[in-house]
């Protein structure tokens, strides 16, 4: 089962992408504000982590940093009002949604990441036993 994280400031917003991929199957799926976010992110690990780009007094490198460092297998999309996001690959993120934008678009998204994830983690775990029986025959 996936874990999914939205940290989404406006609460509307929030519950409506929340409400959105837990119609479509995705239970485990939370939303919270960058301020309740740090703690959770550091006691658990997400596959998906859905961020909000517009929260004011935030550096959004420090954010990213945030993110990958706690949650470094993670897919992360952002989203943002702000174009320039959206071509900026230093921010390392699987794609950025511009605003405004429908729930169903963000829940597409999604799925699309968190299917991207599950094949990763596929090969990671084949390159493990391929490395391990590569030494058992030496």
């Amino acid at each position: 089962m996936f874990r999914i994280l939205i940290i989404e400031e406006h609460e509307k917003i929030q519950k409506s992408l929340v409400r959105a991929f837990k119609q479509e199957g995705l239970e485990n799926c939370e939303g919270v504000i960058w301020d309740q976010a740090d703690e959770l992110l550091r006691k658990n690990a997400y596959d998906l982590i859905i961020v909000d780009f517009d929260i004011e007094y935030h550096d959004t490198s420090v954010m990213m940093n945030v993110l990958k460092v706690t949650n470094s297998m993670a897919e992360i999309i952002v989203l943002t009002s702000q174009s320039r996001f959206a071509h900026d690959q230093k921010y390392d993120a699987y794609d950025c949604i511009l605003k405004p934008f429908k729930p169903g678009d963000v829940v597409n998204k999604g799925k699309k990441a968190l299917e991207k994830k599950q094949l990763v983690d596929k090969v990671r775990s084949l390159e493990k036993i391929i490395g391990s029986k590569k030494f058992a025959f030496l």
